[in-house]
């Protein structure tokens, strides 16, 4: 497995290679971008020490991964606003001159610039933009992407599932996963909903600054994605080496350590683990030398505390009146059991005549829910049971983007096969993973100190440190958040979907959370 490691600076690249690192990625997060939208995470999902600071240092770094041998990608795995992805197609263009190898996007607005520009960048798929279905796959393959990078949720014989399904259409798409590192607490994608005013430092200050304080914007971490507890999100050193070989197996080709702005001899430690790991037989001795190395028993990767699929939980998103949210980001089983309740649940409304909308939500459908025989399955059952619906207003909010153009394609077809038995209206929704439909009252507890009250976390050592709420001066937080970010205000995201088989206009309508095309 060709390991991908995050670099923070020139300096280090010549000793990631010595260590072992296949390939590397890094940030730049430089004036331009926070004199106008602050120091937080919005341009790749990390602020502070975990990005270059300049196109110098960028450069720099390009010049040494090429005089290693090493490819280089950069990071620009955000979800931006229209007047942004001007800046960003000129800054991929200043990496490709540089050498540079490749970016890291979720944003389809911005793969579809990218693609438009002709920018010669190898596109990688963000874990942030939940392929979890070869649909997805392929829709991200048609805005030029080669590399996907698969969601924290999808264990190995998932991706396998995936990857299968690619190949039987054609697709060749490498595979990478996560395995080391920021083992994340929020479903992936969702944490740039509601989660998204800042991801701080894994550490926050200079290992000289001892016993300081952490300063961030969010200190509760509590968000509705959450997993509705005190989460272990500051484990240290979560590991997939026992799981590395039946990614191997199922196609997984690279394997991605995450860690911007952790301390280089950290990064160095866990790849040259993974290194070790890897020629080993058994996971009792994966284990045993986990422990010789962090000190500590495994924290595994994968498994049980991993966050499904199926974390979003019913929100208001829009603020609609006379809406009821049904399920809870339904999984394939969980959908067809959602849609045998609508009768049930729309009972009320029918008999006082009041006209209602029931938001069906439906998280990122697996592989299997996509095969032929399933997939007609759950259509056939969705149109039995609305031909038996009083008038109603059916919403399926659907998180991610096969199933949307999925059933952008056959859902007129269900209405007119409805036609004279069910008197109410098929919508295809946006869902919040696709869409960011932040607005400043959503998260204003995000920057209210009230709300925030100092946390106590461990640092990377074990030792005791202190989470403490910092405002955001100068307004520029809302600079960044005050616009919508849904489709509907998204000039290129709209041509991008129309790029991957959507076409605005068509039967059915569909939506962002934020209202209608």
């Amino acid at each position: 497995m060709v390991f991908s490691v995050p670099v923070n600076a020139a300096s280090e690249v010549s000793t990631l290679a010595a260590a072992g690192a296949g390939e590397l990625y890094c940030g730049l997060q430089e004036p331009w971008w926070t004199e106008r939208y602050g120091e937080h995470d919005s341009i790749s999902r990390r602020q502070g020490r975990a990005n270059l600071a300049s196109r110098e240092e960028l450069a720099e770094t390009a010049e040494a991964a090429r005089t290693h041998g090493l490819p280089l990608y950069l990071a620009l795995n955000g979800q931006y606003d229209e007047r942004q992805l001007d800046y960003l197609v000129r800054l991929a263009d200043v990496f490709e001159q540089m050498g540079g190898t490749g970016v890291i996007v979720r944003d389809m607005g911005l793969l579809y610039r990218l693609e438009e520009a002709g920018n010669g960048l190898k596109r990688v798929c963000s874990l942030l933009a939940v392929c979890a279905n070869a649909p997805s796959v392929a829709a991200f393959a048609r805005l030029g992407v080669s590399r996907v990078v698969f969601p924290r949720f999808l264990a190995a014989e998932e991706v396998g599932d995936v990857l299968r399904a690619c190949s039987r259409d054609g697709l060749r798409v490498e595979a990478e996963s996560m395995v080391f590192f920021d083992k994340c607490p929020l479903v992936d994608g969702y944490c740039t909903h509601y989660h998204g005013v800042s991801y701080p430092d894994r550490v926050g200050v200079d290992a000289d600054l001892e016993g300081e304080p952490l300063y961030v914007f969010d200190t509760t971490y509590r968000t509705h994605a959450c997993l509705g507890r005190s989460c272990d999100y500051l484990e240290p050193y979560p590991c997939a080496a026992c799981e590395c070989e039946r990614l191997r197996a199922a196609g997984v080709e690279f394997g991605k350590l995450g860690g911007r702005g952790r301390p280089l001899e950290e990064r160095v430690r866990a790849l040259s683990f993974l290194k070790a790991a890897e020629g080993m037989r058994g996971d009792e001795s994966r284990k045993r030398l986990y422990r010789q190395t962090f000190g500590r028993a495994c924290a595994c990767y994968y498994g049980a505390k991993t966050q499904s699929r199926t974390a979003i939980e019913p929100i208001e998103t829009g603020g609609r009146e006379g809406c009821t949210y049904v399920g809870d980001a339904c999984d394939g089983t969980k959908l067809r059991s959602a849609i045998r309740e609508l009768p049930r649940t729309c009972a009320a409304y029918d008999a006082s005549g009041v006209r209602t909308e029931v938001v069906l939500l439906v998280g990122p459908l697996s592989q299997s829910e996509h095969e032929p025989q399933r997939w007609c399955e759950t259509l056939q059952l969705l149109r039995d049971t609305l031909a038996s619906l009083p008038p109603v207003d059916v919403d399926l909010c659907v998180n991610d983007v096969g199933t949307l153009i999925e059933l952008s394609q056959v859902i007129g077809r269900l209405e007119e096969s409805l036609g004279g038995i069910w008197r109410g209206r098929l919508k295809v929704t946006a869902g919040p993973l696709l869409t960011r439909g932040d607005r400043p009252a959503e998260f204003e507890h995000f920057l209210e100190a009230d709300e925030n009250p100092p946390r106590p976390v461990w640092d990377l050592e074990g030792r005791p440190r202190v989470l403490v709420h910092r405002s955001i001066a100068g307004g520029c937080i809302w600079d960044h958040w005050e616009h919508r970010m849904a489709f509907e205000c998204r000039t290129s995201y709209r041509r991008a979907l129309e790029h991957v088989g959507l076409r605005q206009g068509e039967n059915p309508r569909w939506r962002s959370p934020w209202g209608d095309y």
